[in-house]
């Protein structure tokens, strides 16, 4: 059970970071910005297709 819940905070943690990492980059420009969504998806859906797997 504590695995379990310290597994969803890092996954929390880890989306709010690259919420801010995006957040930076689109107060910088709306073309970082823009790019920045774009790797950041790339990222995410990496790391779900191995954490399903």
């Amino acid at each position: 059970m504590q695995k379990l819940f310290w597994t969803y905070i890092d996954v929390i943690c880890y989306l709010v970071a690259v919420g801010f990492i995006v957040w930076g980059f689109f107060r910088l420009s709306i073309t970082a910005g823009i790019f920045a969504v774009g790797v950041a998806l790339i990222i995410v859906g990496l790391a779900t297709e191995m954490m399903a797997s």
